[in-house]
């Protein structure tokens, strides 16, 4: 069987404003989540999320969640092993 893992990067304006929001968001998809970073501008204004997720359809939920934030540009890549 084919295993799909993807990389969702998100970038978060305004990330104090978002934070626990976000959390929320991410800590539903706990049990899909394999890998977190998080890096903040230097400011610490902004942030960049990089999540690894297993499953396609965890994957484009949590996708689609995020992307119904305005201030958030949301990345995938699909890797198949």
């Amino acid at each position: 069987m084919r295993e799909e893992i993807f990389v969702l990067g998100i970038l978060v304006k305004n990330r104090s404003d978002f934070a626990p929001e976000v959390q929320q968001i991410i800590t539903e998809y706990g049990s899909d989540i394999i890998g977190r970073l998080g890096v903040p501008s230097q400011d610490k204004s902004n942030g960049l999320i990089l999540l690894v997720i297993q499953g396609e359809a965890a994957a484009r939920r949590l996708t689609g969640q995020l992307s119904d934030f305005k201030d958030f540009q949301v990345k995938t890549m699909q890797f198949c092993e």
